[in-house]
Protein backbone atom coordinates (compact mmCIF):
# COMPACT_ATOMS: atom_id res chain seq x y z
CA UNK A 1 0.00 0.00 0.00
CA UNK A 2 2.71 2.43 1.01
CA UNK A 3 4.81 2.03 -2.46
CA UNK A 4 1.06 3.27 -4.57
CA UNK A 5 0.88 6.23 -2.25
CA UNK A 6 4.51 6.71 -2.84
CA UNK A 7 3.62 5.84 -6.53
CA UNK A 8 0.86 8.47 -6.79
CA UNK A 9 3.04 11.66 -5.05
CA UNK A 10 6.11 11.00 -7.70
CA UNK A 11 3.79 11.09 -10.67
CA UNK A 12 1.74 14.07 -9.42
CA UNK A 13 5.10 16.04 -8.70
CA UNK A 14 6.83 14.28 -12.17
CA UNK A 15 3.55 15.61 -13.90
CA UNK A 16 3.79 18.75 -12.28
CA UNK A 17 7.04 19.96 -12.38
CA UNK A 18 7.09 22.87 -14.38
CA UNK A 19 4.01 24.38 -11.83
CA UNK A 20 6.08 23.35 -8.40
CA UNK A 21 9.17 25.14 -9.98
CA UNK A 22 6.90 28.31 -9.26
CA UNK A 23 8.35 29.92 -6.41
CA UNK A 24 5.28 31.01 -4.48
CA UNK A 25 4.49 26.96 -4.52
CA UNK A 26 8.14 26.13 -3.87
CA UNK A 27 6.90 28.77 -0.61
CA UNK A 28 4.02 27.12 0.04
CA UNK A 29 5.62 23.60 -0.32
CA UNK A 30 8.11 24.51 2.12
CA UNK A 31 5.87 24.19 5.09
CA UNK A 32 5.88 20.85 6.87
CA UNK A 33 1.79 21.55 7.51
CA UNK A 34 0.98 22.48 3.59
CA UNK A 35 3.40 19.82 1.84
CA UNK A 36 1.71 17.18 4.42
CA UNK A 37 -2.20 18.41 3.44
CA UNK A 38 -0.99 18.02 -0.39
CA UNK A 39 0.25 14.13 -0.05
CA UNK A 40 -3.01 13.77 1.69
CA UNK A 41 -5.20 15.43 -1.03
CA UNK A 42 -3.06 12.96 -3.38
CA UNK A 43 -3.24 9.78 -1.88
CA UNK A 44 -6.85 10.40 -0.26
CA UNK A 45 -8.45 12.38 -3.18
CA UNK A 46 -11.92 14.07 -1.40
CA UNK A 47 -13.47 16.88 -1.70
CA UNK A 48 -12.78 18.21 1.84
CA UNK A 49 -8.99 17.45 1.32
CA UNK A 50 -8.58 19.24 -1.64
CA UNK A 51 -10.53 21.94 0.54
CA UNK A 52 -7.68 21.86 2.81
CA UNK A 53 -5.11 22.21 0.36
CA UNK A 54 -6.78 25.45 -1.22
CA UNK A 55 -7.78 26.98 1.73
CA UNK A 56 -3.91 26.69 3.56
CA UNK A 57 -2.71 27.73 -0.30
CA UNK A 58 -5.09 30.84 -0.57
CA UNK A 59 -3.89 32.13 3.10
CA UNK A 60 -0.25 31.46 1.73
CA UNK A 61 -0.98 33.55 -1.26
CA UNK A 62 -2.72 36.31 0.70
CA UNK A 63 0.15 36.89 3.30
CA UNK A 64 2.94 36.80 -0.12
CA UNK A 65 0.87 39.44 -1.74
CA UNK A 66 0.71 41.66 1.30
CA UNK A 67 4.57 40.90 2.26
CA UNK A 68 5.34 41.74 -1.67
CA UNK A 69 2.73 45.15 -1.28
CA UNK A 70 4.46 46.46 2.38
CA UNK A 71 7.59 45.88 0.78
CA UNK A 72 6.81 47.62 -2.41
CA UNK A 73 5.51 50.46 -0.52
CA UNK A 74 8.87 50.66 1.65
CA UNK A 75 10.47 50.88 -1.10
CA UNK A 76 8.81 53.64 -2.99
CA UNK A 77 8.56 55.74 -0.03
CA UNK A 78 12.55 55.50 0.84
CA UNK A 79 12.80 56.51 -2.69
CA UNK A 80 10.27 59.91 -2.90
CA UNK A 81 11.81 60.57 0.75
CA UNK A 82 15.46 60.93 -0.63
CA UNK A 83 13.96 62.85 -3.77
CA UNK A 84 12.01 65.31 -1.25
CA UNK A 85 14.96 66.12 1.19
CA UNK A 86 17.33 66.28 -2.26
CA UNK A 87 14.73 68.68 -3.47
CA UNK A 88 14.78 70.75 -0.25
CA UNK A 89 18.36 70.61 -0.09
CA UNK A 90 18.34 72.46 -3.37
CA UNK A 91 15.61 74.55 -2.88
CA UNK A 92 17.33 75.63 0.07
CA UNK A 93 20.99 76.34 0.58
CA UNK A 94 22.99 77.29 3.08
CA UNK A 95 23.50 80.51 3.46
CA UNK A 96 27.03 80.83 2.69
CA UNK A 97 26.26 78.67 -0.56
CA UNK A 98 23.72 80.75 -1.90
CA UNK A 99 24.93 83.51 -4.51
CA UNK A 100 24.84 87.31 -2.94
CA UNK A 101 23.24 88.87 -5.63
CA UNK A 102 21.61 87.20 -8.59
CA UNK A 103 24.12 88.38 -11.38
CA UNK A 104 27.26 86.75 -10.17
CA UNK A 105 28.08 83.25 -8.79
CA UNK A 106 30.05 84.61 -5.81
CA UNK A 107 29.12 83.45 -2.29
CA UNK A 108 30.07 84.80 1.23
CA UNK A 109 31.54 80.89 1.18
CA UNK A 110 33.83 82.08 -2.05
CA UNK A 111 34.69 85.58 0.09
CA UNK A 112 35.61 83.93 3.18
CA UNK A 113 37.65 81.29 1.17
CA UNK A 114 39.62 83.85 -0.68
CA UNK A 115 43.58 84.58 0.02
CA UNK A 116 43.78 87.96 -0.91
CA UNK A 117 41.12 88.79 2.27
CA UNK A 118 42.52 89.43 5.59
CA UNK A 119 39.31 87.55 6.97
CA UNK A 120 40.19 84.03 6.67
CA UNK A 121 37.35 82.09 8.78
CA UNK A 122 38.30 78.59 7.44
CA UNK A 123 40.71 76.49 9.63
CA UNK A 124 43.08 75.74 6.75
CA UNK A 125 45.11 72.18 7.48
CA UNK A 126 48.13 71.48 5.23
CA UNK A 127 48.64 68.03 4.05
CA UNK A 128 52.05 67.69 5.19
CA UNK A 129 50.46 67.94 8.84
CA UNK A 130 48.45 65.15 8.58
CA UNK A 131 51.26 62.54 7.42
CA UNK A 132 52.90 60.46 9.74
CA UNK A 133 55.31 58.61 7.36
CA UNK A 134 58.72 59.80 6.82
CA UNK A 135 59.18 58.69 3.79
CA UNK A 136 55.92 60.12 2.20
CA UNK A 137 56.32 63.29 3.79
CA UNK A 138 59.92 63.78 2.09
CA UNK A 139 57.91 61.90 -1.30
CA UNK A 140 55.56 65.73 -1.37
CA UNK A 141 58.58 67.96 -1.94
CA UNK A 142 59.18 65.86 -5.61
CA UNK A 143 55.04 67.90 -6.78
CA UNK A 144 54.49 70.58 -7.90
CA UNK A 145 52.40 73.50 -5.60
CA UNK A 146 49.45 72.69 -7.66
CA UNK A 147 49.59 69.04 -7.26
CA UNK A 148 50.20 69.37 -3.42
CA UNK A 149 47.12 72.17 -3.25
CA UNK A 150 44.73 69.51 -5.34
CA UNK A 151 45.94 66.36 -2.88
CA UNK A 152 45.25 68.83 0.60
CA UNK A 153 41.53 69.64 -1.30
CA UNK A 154 40.98 65.66 -1.71
CA UNK A 155 42.46 64.28 1.17
CA UNK A 156 42.63 66.89 4.28
CA UNK A 157 39.40 69.28 2.90
CA UNK A 158 37.65 66.58 1.15
CA UNK A 159 36.46 67.98 -2.06
CA UNK A 160 35.00 67.11 -5.07
CA UNK A 161 36.72 67.05 -8.30
CA UNK A 162 34.16 69.35 -9.16
CA UNK A 163 34.69 71.60 -6.22
CA UNK A 164 37.99 71.68 -7.11
CA UNK A 165 37.94 72.07 -10.54
CA UNK A 166 35.40 75.18 -9.67
CA UNK A 167 38.04 76.81 -7.01
CA UNK A 168 40.80 76.60 -9.50
CA UNK A 169 39.12 77.51 -12.87
CA UNK A 170 39.89 74.38 -14.39
CA UNK A 171 37.64 71.26 -15.00
CA UNK A 172 37.33 68.10 -13.11
CA UNK A 173 39.20 65.97 -16.05
CA UNK A 174 41.80 68.14 -15.73
CA UNK A 175 41.85 67.79 -11.72
CA UNK A 176 41.62 64.25 -12.21
CA UNK A 177 44.23 63.69 -13.99
CA UNK A 178 47.13 66.66 -12.14
CA UNK A 179 45.67 64.29 -9.30
CA UNK A 180 46.22 60.68 -10.91
CA UNK A 181 49.94 61.96 -12.06
CA UNK A 182 50.31 63.22 -8.02
CA UNK A 183 49.77 59.56 -7.16
CA UNK A 184 52.06 58.07 -9.63
CA UNK A 185 54.81 60.48 -8.61
CA UNK A 186 54.68 59.79 -4.97
CA UNK A 187 54.04 56.08 -5.57
CA UNK A 188 57.68 56.35 -7.72
CA UNK A 189 59.06 57.89 -4.92
CA UNK A 190 58.49 56.11 -2.07
CA UNK A 191 59.28 52.56 -3.74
Amino acid sequence: MSNVIDDKVTKFFNDNKKALENPIVKGFLSNKNNYELLVRAITEPSKMNREKVDQAFTEHYKKVKKIKYISNLIRFFSIDFDKKIRKLNQRFLLTLDQPLAEDNNVSMKDLLMDTNTSINVFEQRSLKDQIENERLYRALDVLTQKQVLILEMIYVNNLTLREIANILDSTPQNVSNLHRKALEKLKKEIS
